[in-house]
């Protein structure tokens, strides 16, 4: 029969700014508790990588001392901090790429953006965001998010706020590629939008997220007389609300770079212009797994989709893969317009080099930074898809066609989130490439 002990206390060290309850609400036990001793290690990893998810902490540490003749343990958690305040600075070049820049220079065609992120407001893990630019494209916005309405935690909420002014638009997709047309002396767009968003969590791995945005924009209409279908009217003036829901389930057992677990989610939106010139509703459903296969050996597959409807033909409802992260790789440099779509991302790893620990004297000074950590993998990958659009032009060959690609790469997974991947994919033109893809919460 297996021995049972009783959690008799919960002790945390480390959290300087964190609040306490942060992190409490993260554990999958609680003081008092009895739990089968055989049982005890899992449930102290499983805390610990619950943390990590936090984004709060590079180091976290989960340790138990029995105490009482082996009948209670008293649980230590022990975390390292991250820091939480980050510049915002973002260079925007209007030319294809900053090396065509660079051979003709014009700082009247240049945007400079600045701000501020702040990850842990009040130690609430609560986020603030406020960025600001200047230049050839103008804005500025505003997001407060994850703020507790409970003790518990469970509901949370938060708002944004934002203007951007823009003079270089995409206007249609032409041979897979988008393509573009700038107004240097006029703004071919102009929006403001706010939103306010409501979280319910009503346990560590679901998520129920509800929000309202309301969005006021004004075009050229040189965009609707290059494309007469770009937004679905020939109005250039345009309010519009927009409601959606998402539902999550998250049983990964790192987010940033997970080996083990599932995760689904779920994502439906409803979208109207308040003139009845364009109506949209669309479903977004994904689903991941990942599992350990032998030691030092794993796979990693995702499958996602959309089903899209609209009242009438419009460009910017259309969009599917090669926008954000809805992409095969082998194809970053195209973009694929339709209505639905199905992807699903194969990838074999294996552990090349086991998590590393190195401590870098000269920047003692700086605890938050000077202890880095990193793993690395190789890998080797295959995607597929298949994308449909009612509209579908000519040119376009990737659409309303199966999508195919493979490939072989290297990770790099380090502190703070961060990987950096390196990868060489074919894509079913047989056009090969290497691809450099840096993923961080902080761009």
């Amino acid at each position: 029969m297996a021995q049972n002990v009783v959690i008799n206390d919960v002790s945390i060290t480390g959290n300087k700014q964190s609040r306490a309850a942060v992190i409490l609400r993260e554990l999958v036990f609680s003081k008092g508790d009895t739990v089968a001793l055989p049982a005890l290690q899992t449930l102290l990893d499983e805390s610990r990588n619950n943390i990590i998810n936090t984004s709060l902490f590079n180091y976290v540490y989960v340790t138990a001392d029995t105490v009482s003749n082996h009948t209670a343990v008293n649980v230590t958690i022990r975390v390292e901090e991250r820091w939480y305040i980050w510049p915002v600075v973002d260079l925007v070049f209007e030319d294809r790429n900053i090396s065509t820049w660079i051979r003709n220079p014009d700082w009247s065609r240049f945007s400079v953006g600045a701000g501020v992120d702040i990850q842990n407001m009040r130690g609430l893990n609560e986020k603030l965001h406020i960025t600001g630019r200047i230049g050839y494209q103008k804005g500025v916005s505003l997001s407060y998010s994850d703020i507790a309405l409970d003790r518990a935690k469970r509901h949370l909420f938060g708002f944004s706020a934002a203007y951007n002014m823009v003079h270089n638009e995409a206007y249609q997709t032409e041979n897979n590629e988008p393509l573009y047309v700038t107004i240097s002396d006029h703004p071919i767009r102009q929006r403001y939008s706010a939103d306010i968003n409501y979280l319910y969590r009503p346990g560590i791995h679901e998520r129920h997220t509800a929000s309202i945005a309301f969005r006021h924009t004004g075009i050229h209409d040189t965009l609707i007389t290059l494309n007469p279908y770009y937004w679905g009217g020939a109005h250039t003036r345009r309010n519009n609300i927009t409601v959606t829901y998402s539902y999550t389930n998250d049983r990964r057992d790192v987010y940033s770079y997970p080996l083990e677990g599932a995760f689904f989610k779920i994502t439906g939106a409803a979208d109207a212009a308040l003139d009845g010139s364009l109506l949209t509703a669309s479903v977004y459903p994904e689903y991941g797994f990942y599992k350990t296969l032998a030691a030092r050996w794993f796979y990693a597959g995702t499958l996602n989709g959309k089903m899209a409807f609209s009242n009438t033909q419009a460009y910017l409802a259309e969009r599917a893969l090669g926008y954000g992260n809805n992409y095969l790789r082998g194809y970053e440099d195209y973009v694929m317009d339709g209505h639905y779509f199905a992807l699903m991302k194969n990838t074999l790893r294996f552990l090349l080099l086991p998590t590393k620990v190195v401590e870098i004297k000269w920047l003692s000074g700086l605890s938050k930074f000077n202890k880095i950590h990193f793993t690395l993998y190789a890998n080797v990958f295959a995607d597929f898809g298949y994308l449909y659009n009612n509209y579908k032009a000519a040119g376009n060959t990737f659409e309303n066609a199966f999508l195919y690609s493979g490939g072989a790469g290297l990770d790099l997974v380090t502190y703070y989130d961060m990987v950096i991947r390196v990868d060489y994919s074919v894509n079913k033109k047989k056009e090969g490439g290497i691809y450099i893809t840096l993923i961080t919460p902080f761009f």
